[in-house]
């Protein structure tokens, strides 16, 4: 307990200048009038990778360690019903780039380009005048010209081989890297972390660019697989703390059985508890280390007198399930897996210490962000703005939220689709399988499939033909084929008020720029 005291001072010191930012719990938001007349200068993008939605302190986790995001959240709106688009690395962040589906944009998995005839945040932000930097693990391949001013990719750390520093040293020799979701510390340095990478460009950025509009991506690869935190990130995790979620034995008897398959071609069907309890100490470690390089960015965010100007916002690509089900991963529409945290923070304009239960897309990100700079909002995107949620005018979000994950059969990939109106989740597994509804009022663990009982199948019938028509119906026109040979566009340029961000769908392979693409996790 004593080593957990002096871990949480240090920690605690990171982020204490952003926790005296914070606005008392509860504070009343301002008007939607005033909060038009104000605008911010600058968007501060923060994200981790497979950060489940329910794992933070703030949210009642008792093992949690993060201080800074729980800092962040105190000063700001955290969005507790928001859904990504697709459980995958490279197809989310896509769509939260894009403000497309993935059905629509092309980018069904990772490893696949994106189309550079469709228009992007950062894209359109750089044509305003914003200058703007990626830093960290981005995941959209093909098409950094177009998008940024500055991309500093996280080194290829964290993974099976120790860094190459790290050569014919005695930790070198001794490790043996485990498996993606056995959890074991990092006996390396932390600076040897694309975390620390990522962190210190992001800094580095913010410093030189001070006196300009700017947009950053900071983009941690952490809590992501393999669970090998920092040896001190493992250490202050309180392991009597977890706990390893229980499920009936027959839990994934009526779910597409692609899960169970693919925990058993990854050797995690049958762990012992010692063995799950090593992975989510992993896991929390992971998000721990992660959390602390996001505190110093918002540190030297204070420090430099730029949070009054700042918008922040803190997601993540999609979730993990973190032995819900019996299973880890994504890749599958539980909400432990689809559904994302999402928290915006800015002084003075949006309400500190709330929390939202309106259901909102992350392609709505796009749109929302747009307004909120006072910026005129592109034609053609698929996302919806809830500044109306942010400024109080309207406590519900969207009617639905939908998402899409592709499964490879016979060398093509086809279509999961899913959808959830706040109560009912409906899942069509496609023409094969059966589909998957689950009453998330009568059962929010979402243990029992009732897709079969007679009182629901005008329900089921319904919802896959709406969801597949509404697939079908979603034709992307192209732009001029010269369209695609513009020139990058010039942060010193402007752009005209109207942008259309329609296009092509992508094709597989690596990006243009030589970007790497995800293995299956």
């Amino acid at each position: 307990m004593q080593k957990r005291r002096e871990f949480l001072q240090i920690l605690g010191s990171a982020v204490a200048s952003l926790a005296g930012a914070s606005f008392a719990h509860g504070a009343a938001i301002q008007s939607a009038q005033e909060t038009r007349a104000r605008r911010p200068r600058n968007i501060l993008f923060l994200m981790c990778d497979q950060h489940n939605p329910d794992v933070l302190g703030r949210y009642g986790d008792r093992a949690a360690i993060t201080p800074s995001l729980d800092a962040l959240a105190a000063s700001g709106t955290s969005f507790r019903q928001t859904y990504c688009q697709n459980p995958v690395c490279v197809p989310a962040r896509n769509a939260i780039l894009l403000s497309r589906y993935s059905h629509s944009m092309g980018v069904q998995t990772n490893g696949q380009s994106t189309p550079r005839d469709l228009l992007s945040l950062p894209q359109y932000l750089r044509a305003q005048g914003f200058t703007t930097g990626c830093f960290g693990k981005l995941h959209v391949l093909g098409r950094n010209d177009l998008d940024w001013d500055v991309v500093e990719r996280a080194k290829k750390v964290d993974s099976a081989e120790p860094p190459a520093s790290a050569a014919g040293t005695q930790a070198a020799a001794d490790y043996v890297a485990p498996k993606s979701y056995f959890g074991a510390p990092w006996p390396f340095p932390e600076t040897e972390t694309a975390e620390w990478f990522a962190k210190e460009h992001a800094i580095a950025f913010l410093k030189a660019n001070r006196e300009r509009p700017w947009f950053i991506e900071c983009s941690m690869n952490k809590p992501h697989p393999p669970f090998t935190p920092p040896q001190r990130y493992w250490d202050v995790i309180d392991r009597s703390k977890l706990t390893i979620p229980s499920y009936p034995a027959d839990d994934l008897d009526d779910v597409h059985p692609r899960l169970p398959a693919t925990m058993v071609k990854a050797g995690l069907d049958h762990l012992t508890d010692e063995q799950a309890l090593d992975g989510m100490q992993g896991y929390y470690g992971n998000l721990a280390f992660a959390d602390a390089m996001i505190g110093e960015v918002l540190k030297t965010l204070d420090a430099l007198g730029l949070r009054e100007d700042t918008l922040i916002v803190y997601t993540a690509d999609h979730g993990e399930m973190l032995r819900h089900h019996n299973l880890w991963k994504k890749q599958c529409f539980f909400d432990q897996a689809v559904r994302v945290p999402l928290i915006l923070s800015w002084p003075g304009a949006i309400a500190a210490g709330r929390e939202s239960q309106a259901m909102i897309e992350h392609i709505d990100l796009f749109p929302t962000l747009v307004e909120m700079l006072g910026l005129e909002v592109p034609e053609g995107l698929q996302g919806e703005s809830f500044v109306p949620v942010i400024t109080g005018a309207k406590k519900q979000g969207r009617a639905y939220v939908r998402s899409e994950f592709y499964v490879k059969e016979k060398g093509a990939f086809r279509p999961t689709l899913m959808q959830f109106d706040g109560r009912y989740k409906f899942i069509d597994n496609g023409p094969d399988v059966a589909p998957e509804l689950y009453d998330r009022q009568e059962d929010p663990r979402e243990i029992t499939n009732i897709q079969a009982r007679p009182d629901q199948r005008e329900r089921v019938e319904r919802l896959t033909n709406e969801l597949r028509q509404g697939m079908n119906d979603d034709v992307v026109a192209p732009l001029p084929p010269e369209s695609a040979k513009k020139k990058p566009v010039s942060a010193a340029k402007g752009a005209k008020k109207k942008t259309t961000a329609t296009g092509k769908n992508g094709s597989k392979g690596l990006g243009k720029n030589g970007e790497s693409a995800e293995d299956g996790e």
